[in-house]
């Protein structure tokens, strides 16, 4: 093994003699290729070492980190640092300037977070939300953080759409009380990624207490959402960057949306033309 420059590979070095075969086999190749390692998605990483997505989850937690995508960013951190410092005779480092290709790394990443969200996602599962959607008297949509961007958008079309939705992206007072609504006929949909905010399971005990239905969309099947809820979708969020790409969670809600017209295009299709016609000052999206 290469000798350990940074904080993330020292760690690995450190613990390696203490992991699991499994584990073991992650580590390797994690120190081995620090430079392609923070690109992949866990499915992948599971492919060459020859092991499952579960298991490199677990291996990411094992570490400290809250997940995957937590760790393949500490990993890109010191692959940078490592790439941004020579060291010379004198056994100083010293600072160059690195010639990175951000946007051709940052788009390849987000392609394979779309094709992992592809491979990870079964049709019959996302067509019964679909199905739970349109049928229920009120659709509930919950998120926060980075969670919260997918939960408006999602939000702003079913709205456009003219189906009842709610939206509850913070914990005061006047966005819980819209959970009185809930019904036996209502559908949760909880949107949560790595440890979700902690009001977010909560927020789906409550709706099953009440005998409604829970939909999850989390970024693994090892996460309180997937665990919690009736049904569920994944999406990728691996990143070149500290921010989680939400390009497959963006994706995968307007592949939600997408479904849901084709199903009634011609209804949805007279209230969009109603509602083109709509001065621009119109308050109809309250």
């Amino acid at each position: 093994m290469p000798e350990a420059r940074g904080s993330f590979v020292r760690m690995l070095q450190e613990q390696f003699d203490s992991l699991t075969r499994s584990r073991k086999e992650i580590a390797r190749y994690l120190i081995d290729h620090l430079a392609d390692a923070p690109v992949l998605t866990a499915e992948e990483l599971a492919r060459k070492t020859n092991t499952t997505s579960s298991t490199v989850v677990r291996f990411a937690q094992h570490l400290g980190f809250s997940g995957f995508s937590e760790m393949m960013r500490a990993a890109w951190d010191e692959h940078r640092l490592a790439s941004t410092f020579d060291e010379a005779e004198d056994g100083q480092l010293h600072f160059r300037v690195v010639d990175d290709d951000f946007s051709g790394r940052s788009l390849r990443t987000d392609m394979r977070n779309l094709e992992g969200t592809m491979r990870k996602n079964r049709m019959d599962e996302f067509m019964d939300i679909v199905t739970l959607m349109e049928q229920a008297d009120r659709v509930f949509l919950s998120g926060f953080f980075e969670a919260a961007m997918v939960v408006d958008y999602l939000y702003y079309y079913l709205a456009i759409m003219g189906l009842p939705v709610a939206s509850i992206t913070s914990n005061s007072e006047e966005s819980v009380a819209q959970l009185s609504a809930l019904t036996e006929e209502s559908l949760l949909v909880a949107v949560g990624f790595g440890n979700a905010h902690q009001f977010l399971p909560r927020l789906i005990r409550a709706a099953r207490a009440a005998g409604a239905l829970t939909a999850g969309i989390s970024d693994n099947d090892l996460s309180e959402v997937a665990k919690l809820a009736d049904r569920n979708l994944y999406c990728a969020l691996d990143t070149a960057s500290f921010a989680p790409s939400l390009v497959a969670a963006y994706s995968l809600a307007g592949a939600l949306v997408a479904a849901l017209y084709a199903r009634s295009r011609k209804k949805y299709d007279a209230r969009l033309a109603k509602l083109k016609s709509l001065p621009l000052s119109s308050d109809w999206l309250v």
